[in-house]
């Protein structure tokens, strides 16, 4: 059986039926195999080949490979749902007093919106595998392409940049209002609102640009089934032609000719400079904020030298540990994976790969609200223009940090 020329748009599952004596097939999609592998006597790995490389989540049944990862999809997309949507009631619903809470309320709360969006793209997933079922393979170019899929991809882009934006302002934010308390540099609310407008529009340009020229087999969706371009794999660089001889087991020889893709090429350019190159620097920026905020406040707690001071003192250096581990744990698996993957060291097997899509980004989605509302530590109020002396300024400045753990 050979398939190597046109576009398959449509695969039933009767698309096996009448081949009892099949025994090999080249073909140009993979789930064509998927479908002949329901003959009793035919292997996939063995019995078919296909001119393009098989998808890394793209399986012979549902589009989540266990049910593991379809009962971690549903429980992370619920819970960022639910979190980020009760974090932004509770924003817009408290009255804030003080320029410094009412603009981090304001970055909180726009970090909340970025991080529910993410909670509608795991669940638009979760919704389809389940709506799919075992059939997926079926209607995988379907899906790729579908209006659907398009707005999941939009949506996990928008999220994923806006959210890795917001975060690293809040942690600059904190930088500038504790470690420099007496200097002019704290966001006013005019200013936040500013580069929050600007924010926004940038990660929402990222995100609508990919669909300008989105196909069925497009670099964006053609990479994975779950509308979201990650640098995890490589492309083909290249197809070539070749000749090869079988002989059935009656002894009959005969040959065909085979095309297989060759070589290995980066995937889709933007998606490594967004995943690989700003979420990379942002992560090292939030990093050194949270680094300096800690020296800032040992330095304040060992002059003042109090027992509760140095308590607090330790509760805080525990919450900004959890921050940067939180980013870590998100966001640097798929930057080294991505960097390791894209020079050609390593080949990602489909359950790695699957679960760096449904834990990587979506996880932090879920653990902001937590984060930044119920364990809030972020940036002090700016004080009034007169610094006093060196005493004084440190036990202010410990104030406004006591101050801050408050909110």
């Amino acid at each position: 059986m050979r398939n190597v020329s046109g576009t398959l748009t449509k695969l039933g599952k009767v698309a096996a039926d009448g081949l009892p004596a099949l025994l090999r097939a080249h073909v140009d999609e993979y789930r064509v195999c998927c479908a002949l592998s329901k003959l009793h006597h035919f292997s996939i790995e063995q019995s078919c080949s296909t001119v393009k490389r098989r998808p890394d989540l793209n399986l012979c049944d549902s589009l989540m490979p266990n049910s593991i990862l379809r009962a971690v999809l549903w429980a992370l997309g619920l819970s960022a749902l639910i979190g980020n949507l009760c974090v932004l009631i509770w924003r817009l619903t408290q009255k804030g007093v003080g320029g410094g809470k009412k603009t981090l309320s304001f970055m909180v709360g726009n970090l909340a919106m970025a991080d529910f969006m993410m909670g509608v793209y795991m669940l638009i997933i979760a919704g389809a595998d389940l709506s799919f079922g075992d059939d997926y393979f079926l209607v995988a170019p379907e899906w790729r392409s579908s209006i659907m899929c398009k707005l999941a991809g939009v949506l996990s882009v928008l999220s994923s940049e806006a959210s890795v934006f917001f975060v690293t302002l809040i942690s600059v934010d904190c930088f500038l209002g504790i470690v420099f308390p007496w200097k002019n540099f704290s966001l006013g609310t005019k200013s936040t609102t500013v580069i929050i407008v600007v924010l926004w529009f940038l990660a929402l340009c990222l995100s609508i640009v990919p669909t300008l020229s989105l196909g069925s087999d497009s670099d964006v969706y053609g990479l994975s089934d779950v509308c979201i371009g990650l640098p995890l794999t490589t492309k083909a660089s290249g197809v070539t032609t070749f000749g090869k001889k079988y002989t059935d087991r009656w002894g009959w020889k005969w040959g065909m000719d085979i095309s297989q893709t060759t070589g290995e090429k980066p995937s889709w350019i933007l998606s490594i400079i967004l995943f690989l190159g700003v979420n990379l620097v942002s992560f090292l920026l939030v990093l050194c904020c949270y680094v300096a905020i800690f020296i800032s406040v040992k330095r304040t707690a060992s002059a003042v030298r109090t027992n509760a001071h140095r308590e607090r003192e330790v509760k805080m250096a525990a919450k900004m540990a959890l921050i940067v581990m939180t980013d870590f744990c998100c966001w640097m698996p798929i930057i080294i994976l991505g960097i390791l993957s894209q020079t050609g060291t390593v080949s990602l097997s489909t359950e790695v790969y699957a679960w760096v899509v449904v834990l990587g980004l979506p996880l932090n989605s879920s653990l902001n609200p937590f984060l930044y509302t119920f364990f809030t530590v972020c940036c002090a109020t700016k004080p009034k223009a007169k610094a006093p002396k060196r005493n004084q300024l440190e036990l202010t400045n410990m104030n406004k940090v006591q101050q801050t753990q408050k909110q």
